[in-house]
């Protein structure tokens, strides 16, 4: 398992990029990172904010500049709701 992973998920589909990204969140370890590196025109970062919230994961950064927006998912432990 891998403590940082960095996806470029620039030019494709939501759904091709929400796949890729679920398969290496996966592999990440607790506490791990996943960067995700979307395009500025398809600005996924709501959408991936709350995908990561309902991995039981957090995003903790957002660098934006005028090519790309990077995101930094923190992988934290799912609490199971009783």
């Amino acid at each position: 398992m891998e403590m940082f992973k960095t996806l470029d998920i620039r030019g494709l589909s939501f759904f091709k990029a929400y796949q890729l990204a679920s398969e290496e969140y996966k592999i990440i370890k607790k506490n791990g990172i996943l960067e995700l590196i979307v395009d500025k025109q398809k600005n996924f970062t709501e959408d991936f904010s709350k995908w990561a919230k309902s991995q039981g994961g957090k995003i903790f950064d957002i660098e934006d500049d005028h090519r790309m927006v990077r995101l930094f998912i923190r992988k934290g432990s799912r609490v199971a709701k009783a």
